[in-house]
């Protein structure tokens, strides 16, 4: 491609498939890894509320991934976060989620793949595993081409193929779809990532062997990639490296009436969106990070604790062992320290939980409540979170979120309504006060940003009562 040739689009790709389980994952970590080991400058995003994948992209990339959602945030707003923080060079590459076309309720456009896709203009490189198919590949992929009536689709990439067949089936696709075929990948055990019942295995205490897999799976894209092709999809210019590149990092601001958040992040609690923090840093929080496994105290001068969601049910012998932190936890909570705390952050607050053995451990105890395993999804996908009455949010305000969690508590609150898009099916949940937010939803700040800040304005209020 000229270097001079000027493209409109931001130079990128969507990477999707047909359905969860295809290689995604496996696609996008090799290519970003490939990416960074050519020099290039390289951001990475995750379609949908998705807390895991943007880890090992983190991992990857040694830059945050976020997430970008069309429902939670609609078409201007999604631009927006797409480009703030970046540059004009690099490339970007946003990892799908499930199949190209499911949205809201599995259903709706808004907060697909696709749909995101459409918002940000950026080409489609679709990952199909063909294993067990042959020229039934070719029909899937034509039925996905006859959707797009965006004519998005630009590439094809075969997953756990054999060669041979590839190569036949290679002008097939591109004669019926009109779409490139850019490679295959044959079935590799090092390629494999595991799995739980919340989907993959975070990479907290298994960096070498991520480290290992994303190595791998750098080196096997690398190898497998029509490169050309690529770079003619995305509109990146190929000769150009990270140090030739105009990068934005975002500026810390400096702000006078800052105040101190005390933020959970180890094993057990690291479900964090990374705009989250943008915004609660916007609003004048800085951020310090601790262990509720390993420290025991709060850090000093804080104003505010936020207890993010995670897996405390598989560290809940090290979070029930540390005594004392649950105690200083459980009396500045009680003391009125602004406090939120998401499903796990929200399980960790209450008396205590059982494990999927079916062993009971206790918790901080400043809530009621139990919380076990339900052996299936309680609650799963978006939800529209409104006040009874106003505590973090003004009156008529409404907040967007998502969930997904096997626990389920004896005591959910019901300070809010929660509301499934699409079926307007509606339950009670959340504990608010005027100092406390605690529930099972996760909340995407970007979505509405009062949120954080008025989380921070109570933290102020705290701060000069002392």
């Amino acid at each position: 491609m000229d270097k001079d040739k000027k493209d409109n689009r931001v130079p990128g790709v969507l990477i999707a498939a047909p359905s969860s389980g295809s290689g995604k994952t496996t696609f996008t970590t090799g290519l970003m890894a490939a990416l960074k080991e050519k020099g290039h400058r390289v951001y990475g995003y995750k379609c949908g509320p998705d807390f895991i994948d943007p880890m090992y992209y983190t991992g990857v990339l040694g830059v945050p991934c976020r997430n970008l959602d069309t429902w939670f945030t609609g078409e201007e707003k999604t631009r927006e976060l797409f480009m703030e923080g970046t540059g004009t060079g690099g490339i970007r590459i946003v990892e799908g989620v499930m199949g190209l076309y499911d949205g809201a309720a599995g259903t709706e456009r808004e907060g697909s793949s696709y749909d995101l896709a459409r918002t940000l203009g950026l080409p489609v490189i679709l990952v199909v595993n063909a294993r067990g198919m042959g020229r039934s590949a070719v029909a899937l992929i034509k039925g996905f081409c006859d959707m797009d009536t965006g004519n998005l689709i630009k590439g094809i990439f075969l997953n756990n193929t054999a060669e041979t067949l590839y190569r036949r089936l290679k002008p097939l696709i591109e004669s019926e779809t009109g779409c490139s075929c850019l490679g295959f990948l044959s079935r590799n055990e090092k390629l494999l990532l595991p799995e739980r019942h919340l989907g993959l295995v975070t990479p907290a205490g298994r960096e070498e062997a991520y480290a290992a897999f994303a190595a791998a799976a750098g080196e096997s894209i690398g190898n497998a990639l029509d490169w050309d092709k690529f770079y003619e999809i995305s509109g990146y210019l190929s000769d150009m490296t990270a140090s030739e590149e105009e990068s934005i990092l975002p500026e810390k601001e400096e702000r006078p009436d800052s105040v101190l958040l005390a933020v959970a992040r180890d094993e057990a609690f690291c479900f964090l969106y990374e705009d989250n923090l943008r915004e609660l840093k916007k609003a004048g929080a800085e951020l310090c990070f601790f262990s509720p496994i390993r420290d025991k105290r709060l850090p000093e001068g804080i104003s505010g604790l936020l207890l993010s969601g995670g897996y405390p049910e598989l560290y809940a012998e090290e979070l029930s062992g540390n005594r004392e932190l649950m105690e200083d936890i459980r009396r500045s909570v009680r003391a009125g320290l602004p406090t939120v705390a998401e499903c796990g952050g929200f399980m960790y607050l209450q008396e205590s939980i059982f494990t999927f053995e079916g062993k009971e451990y206790p918790m901080v105890g400043a809530l009621p409540g139990i919380s076990a395993s339900k052996g299936h999804p309680v609650r799963f996908g978006y939800v529209e979170v409104r006040e009874k009455e106003p505590a973090f949010l003004p009156e008529g305000t409404g907040l967007r979120g998502h969930e997904f969690h096997y626990y389920d508590s004896t005591e959910n609150g019901d300070s809010c309504s929660l509301t499934k898009p699409v079926t307007g099916k509606s339950r009670e949940g959340i504990v608010t006060t005027s100092t406390l937010w605690a529930g099972f939803p996760h909340i995407y700040y970007p979505a509405e940003p009062v949120f954080a800040e008025t989380f921070v304005s109570k933290m102020r209020e705290y701060s000069r009562q002392h």
